[in-house]
């Protein structure tokens, strides 16, 4: 019990992320539950860590003070939520929680990782995302081998393994790809980082069918062996070519790869492309530029045959202004994140409540199809002004103080610090193009991770400056 100690704790929740999430994969899928051994397991290490944090260190009215914030956040937006749900919304007063939860233990996590690894070195932080990201690649294959992954859409495209959401999985293996490849100089064994690459790099180009997967690898991968060449030239220092042709070597076998055996991901657009032609809107007598489902809804409040309480009258006028839009523009009618962004930005406008705007309307109270999957536009519109702040601001102040930082050290800033900053600023990009990186339980840790590593980082480049001077 000695040897326990708060950083090896927290590490293990990074290392055992992904047995979790099999776990709560089987038991969804095998008792069609929303409840886990995970769910109850997943917050233990974190709840433990905050509890020993709370008893020994004299800010602890500070830490109960911040708590009570978001407790009375979450209250006002489930009443909110609770007052405008309608017979169309996606889910009820207890789903949405989950959301409330899942960001709040999110921001408990970054303060807890931040706090211990103030003082800690981050090494073993990073050698357990390795441990996390290689038992993730194993399990996906061993998963592919023996045919018992399940695929990445209904329409039986890619492969995800035993895990839940592909568009998360491929988050977690990409941000995670941006702390490995800065390991890569001066980590041993060497082959252990080379050979989890190269599965991973395979899986999401080839396998998974994820745009995320596909263009997000190529792109770090580019990103890292373009940071290696231009930093020994600004800095002009002898460049690396074991590591500049490990990573050339990587990038063009995958390309070859997809080239021979084609990619998931590629099919899967094809797929979309086809039957965006093939809808069709009665109403207009010609190709449809929305799902068949809000088509419906739609022609149901022309008729007058939508019943009493499915929508309220600011919902109806924002689905008869995104069907005007929709034709106009002509979108494509399988271009759900498209119609999702319009809607919500047209449900805003129609609503015109200060207090929706301010606590934000309820991320579950729309139609399925129109939930807004982008997190960074679902921070504003659906959790209001106030969750944006509390729940995603503090990540974009480390982000900016993180640039600010690498400003003022440019002379001292090497390819790995580099690497983190740009992981980090990645997480935004998915964040408002894919989606559920910040909400998902375990992508939301290798954006922590990131984020602390950033900073543990600039912060010793700083203590070795000083140092010097």
């Amino acid at each position: 019990m000695k040897k326990i100690t708060l950083d090896k704790l927290l590490c293990t929740l990074i290392i055992i992320c992904p047995i979790l999430d099999i776990v709560s994969f089987i038991f969804r899928n095998t008792f069609n539950t929303t409840i886990s051994p995970s769910t109850i397991l997943r917050p233990i290490i974190s709840v433990v860590v905050i509890i020993w944090i709370f008893i020994k260190d004299k800010n602890r009215w500070r830490i109960f003070g911040v708590g009570c914030i978001y407790a009375i956040y979450a209250i006002i937006h489930i009443y909110l939520f609770n007052k405008i749900h309608t017979g169309s919304s996606y889910g009820g007063v207890i789903h949405e929680a989950q959301y409330l939860v899942n960001y709040s233990f999110m921001i408990l996590n970054l303060f807890l990782y931040i706090y211990v690894f103030k003082q800690n070195n981050v090494d073993k932080l990073k050698k357990s995302l390795l441990i996390s990201n290689t038992i993730y690649i194993v399990s996906i294959y061993i998963s592919i081998i023996t045919k018992t992954a399940s695929t990445t859409y209904l329409e039986g495209m890619g492969y995800k393994g035993w895990f839940e959401s592909g568009n998360s999985l491929s988050a977690i293996l990409i941000l995670s790809e941006f702390i490995i490849l800065g390991m890569l100089r001066n980590f041993k064994p060497k082959w252990l980082i080379i050979t989890t690459i190269w599965l991973v790099g395979i899986f999401l180009t080839t396998q998974i069918g994820t745009r995320v997967g596909l263009y997000g690898f190529i792109l770090v991968l580019g990103i890292y062996i373009a940071t290696e060449i231009l930093y020994g030239i600004i800095k002009n220092k002898k460049i690396n070519k074991k590591v500049i042709l490990i990573g050339i070597g990587v990038l063009l076998a995958i390309l070859i790869l997809i080239t021979i055996i084609g990619s998931s991901t590629i099919t899967r657009r094809k797929h979309m492309q086809e039957e965006s032609q093939t809808s069709y809107d009665k109403m207009q007598g010609e190709t449809a530029h929305l799902t068949g489902d809000v088509i419906k809804i739609i022609q149901s409040i022309e008729e007058g045959t939508l019943e009493e309480g499915f929508l309220s009258e600011a919902e109806r006028k924002s689905y008869i202004e995104l069907y005007e839009l929709a034709n106009k523009y002509e979108f494509k009618s399988n271009d759900q994140r498209l119609h999702q962004i319009v809607y919500n930005l047209l449900l805003v406008k129609n609503q015109c409540n200060p207090a929706l705007i301010l606590f934000g309307n309820g991320y579950l109270n729309n139609h399925g199809e129109l939930v807004l999957e982008m997190e960074l536009l679902s921070f504003i519109l659906n959790f209001g002004i106030f969750g944006f702040i509390l729940y995603l601001v503090p990540f974009i102040a480390i982000l900016i103080y993180s640039l600010a930082k690498m400003i003022k050290q440019i002379k001292e800033t090497n390819q790995e610090t580099i690497m983190l900053f740009l992981g980090t600023a990645f997480v935004y990009a998915i964040s408002l193009l894919s989606g559920y990186v910040f909400f998902n339980s375990s992508s939301m840790m290798i954006v922590i991770v990131l984020h602390v590593c950033l900073i543990n980082k600039l912060d010793k480049q700083e203590k070795n400056r000083t140092n010097i001077e």
